[in-house]
């Protein structure tokens, strides 16, 4: 089968009329997009900073402050002991200790406070639930108190609010007093053969 047109010239058609009506549109109203979504980020903070924060924003912040000055600490701990190693070969290195030092400390320093903080405002954020759950259970037990046992009402039957009559009288019922004779399997057989034979 031979194409005289050939497929890769119509696959390079195509290829062109989707990048004109897909991807060139979309590329000229980047700079719409790009002011909507600083708008949006613009709104979010604004909303974030008029939000009061609660007592968990301000324990979940002393954490993670705790947590970034105790990395500080640990690593300026370690430059001050690499400075000193390293001032036994060069004096210069000194520098880089009295640098180390004083920030291994503020950073200690700082990390213990934050702890002191967190540790307060979580001994009041578990008091004050304490307090919640301890008011929720009494007023709990009061209402159970109250309540005796009582059986639920039952509804009403829906059909005794319709009673209605039958459309169709129904037949009298009789006694058969003469039944019928009871056939042998002979005559069955008979009869089941001329039905099969119609």
């Amino acid at each position: 089968m031979e194409n005289s047109a050939g497929l890769g010239g119509i696959a390079l058609v195509l290829a062109a009329v989707v990048w004109l009506f897909i991807f060139v549109p979309g590329y000229t109203k980047r700079s719409q997009i790009n002011e909507t979504t600083k708008l949006i980020q613009a709104a979010r903070r604004t909303e974030e900073k008029s939000r009061v924060p609660t007592d968990d924003d301000r324990l979940r912040r002393l954490l993670s402050t705790q947590r970034g000055f105790s990395i500080i600490f640990i690593l300026a701990t370690l430059a001050s002991i690499a400075s000193v190693v390293a001032a036994t070969a060069q004096n210069s290195w000194w520098f880089g200790f009295a640098i180390a030092l004083p920030l291994s400390f503020a950073s200690l320093f700082i990390q213990r406070a934050a702890a002191n903080q967190a540790a307060k405002l979580a001994g009041n954020i578990h008091r004050s639930r304490q307090r919640v759950r301890a008011n929720a259970s009494k007023s709990q037990t009061k209402i159970a108190k109250d309540r005796q046992w009582s059986p639920n009402p039952l509804p009403k039957p829906m059909t005794e609010a319709r009673k209605g009559e039958l459309l169709l009288p129904l037949a009298e019922v009789i006694e058969i007093s003469a039944p019928k004779k009871s056939l042998a399997s002979k005559e069955i057989d008979e009869i089941l053969a001329r039905r099969r034979a119609i």
